[in-house]
């Protein structure tokens, strides 16, 4: 805090104060009012967590009632003022920053471009052209939703013109990789950056922070004759064909079963709201497995896959080695990883004192992980992105998908399946794959569970084998990526005139 506030205040004086034994709230006040009556405060600032001294801010915001800076214990600094005295409070309760706002990245030394635009290959007037909008660049392949619509682009460009439009973080570096030869032109325009209650708004959080009247610009330029428009919080842009990622009020109702606040109430009845009228305004919906069509009512399963080119099945070695794949950016993957390091990587220690686990939790994990400071422990390996995790596969003995809560169906669990390697995973971990528990998947729940199931799983070779092999058929009967691209394909012809 101390080195920031000078950065942030080069050349002013920095004079830090305590309170002394026994002074009173007031008394420390009027001291301090004496002791700056010379001066112009430019800001106050003070540090939150445990034994707080409450008074101290107190004075603080009565010095500079507009100037005062807080900092929590995750180095979080907030500017609390009396005009905010809701957003103030929250922070001061514990809350933090993104709980309360939609809060930008922001960086005024540096001027970021509002849209960046980049030529591909050549258009081809004799085929149709399909504008694709995406949350984010699907390059590199970071995280489950960037595989899938890369790898669907990469089927479709033999036969379609590929508009590819998405939004960037101010200070992403944009590598487009092989998209620039798959597609016609990739247009980026940047995330809106907002400062408003998150909580307030009827639009779930997620629909705000995407929605920029610069990416409508964008889209009323860009000659197609269909849009399809990748994930839920998108939906405001319109299109032919909406892609159900996730069915995210089933993922809003799961979190709500199992914590059960107002809060989780509220987000609920957001995205019910939201997603039940976003569905009704689109010609086509295409949805990852006949679970989701059929809570939904509707929809054309399009089903995520593997490219099994790339992943291929590999002998596995000894040890007793586990692999976590999930990106902190979605958040049941960073609930997931709470439970493995906190609940049951002590008692899989207990059992197994040398296990080791692998864990991969994409670009910036500090800055996606919403509980705090990221634990870990004894044995576990935290990695950030990883651009080819097949090695990691191939040292595994045993991949976990912990997920509490999750919808449409997980790639990890079919590229998992592809290498051969067998899985231990909650039930929504394999959600829409119908894997049966016994003989292509583990099924376990809780941390007790879950940790006897990986011991028993790492002890049997003969039954990881089995539940392997199982597994592996599976996905080479009904997951390849060019087989569901041609799925997709004849689902865009059909609504063609």
């Amino acid at each position: 805090m101390r080195r920031e506030l000078r950065e942030l205040l080069p050349g002013f004086e920095h004079v830090e104060v305590e309170r002394k034994v026994g002074e009173s709230g007031g008394d420390l006040w009027l001291r301090l009012m004496r002791r700056f009556a010379p001066f112009s405060i430019a800001h106050t600032a003070a540090l939150l967590g445990e034994g707080t001294d409450r008074g101290v801010i107190a004075v603080g915001l009565a010095l500079a009632p507009t100037r005062m800076l807080a900092y929590d214990v995750m180095g979080e600094r907030f500017h609390l003022q009396v005009k905010q005295p809701i957003s103030s409070l929250l922070f001061l309760r514990g809350w933090p920053v993104d709980r309360i706002h939609l809060r930008p990245w922001r960086d005024d030394t540096v001027h970021y471009p509002e849209v960046l635009q980049f030529s591909g290959k050549e258009v081809d007037p004799r085929l149709p052209t399909v504008a694709i909008l995406s949350p984010y660049l699907p390059w590199p392949l970071s995280h489950g939703g960037a595989v899938r619509i890369f790898n669907l682009i990469r089927v479709a460009a033999g036969s379609w013109n590929i508009q590819l439009l998405g939004f960037r973080e101010s200070r992403d570096v944009v590598e487009l990789g092989p998209l620039k030869e798959l597609c016609c032109s990739v247009t980026l325009v940047k995330k809106p950056e907002y400062r408003r209650f998150r909580w307030a708004s009827v639009l779930p959080p997620e629909v705000l922070e995407y929605n920029t009247p610069a990416m409508h610009e964008v889209l009323r330029g860009v000659k197609r004759d269909l849009l399809q428009t990748e994930f839920t919080q998108l939906a405001t842009y319109g299109g032919e064909v909406l892609v159900e990622h996730d069915v995210t009020m089933d993922l809003a109702a799961q979190e709500h079963a199992r914590v059960g606040t107002i809060a989780s109430w509220w987000n609920l009845w957001r995205w019910r709201r939201f997603e039940r009228a976003a569905l009704r305004r689109y010609r086509a919906v295409a949805v990852m497995s006949e679970k989701d069509r059929l809570q939904l009512g509707m929809g054309r399963v399009v089903p995520n896959g593997v490219d099994l080119e790339r992943f291929e099945a590999a002998p596995e070695r000894d040890g007793a080695g586990l692999l976590f794949i999930g990106s902190f950016r979605h958040y049941p993957n960073a609930l997931a990883y709470r439970f493995l390091v906190e609940e049951f990587w002590p008692l899989l220690r207990a059992l197994v004192p040398g296990a080791k686990l692998q864990v991969v939790a994409g670009p910036n994990p500090e800055l996606y992980y919403p509980f705090g400071a990221i634990p870990t422990g004894d044995g576990i390996s935290l990695h950030s992105f990883v651009s080819d995790v097949r090695p990691l596969y191939d040292a595994a003995n045993l991949v976990l998908i912990p997920t509490p809560v999750s919808a449409g169906t997980n790639i990890k669990a079919l590229e998992a399946m592809a290498m051969q390697r067998a899985m231990l995973s909650t039930p929504s971990g394999v959600n829409g794959l119908d894997l049966r528990h016994g003989e292509s998947v583990w099924i376990a729940e809780g941390a007790a569970g879950f940790a006897a199931s990986a011991a028993q799983l790492l002890s049997n070779f003969a039954l990881r084998v089995r539940l392997a092999e199982r597994a592996r058929k599976i996905v080479e009967e009904r997951f390849d990526w060019r087989a569901i691209g041609r799925e997709q394909e004849a689902m865009w012809r059909s609504l063609l005139p």
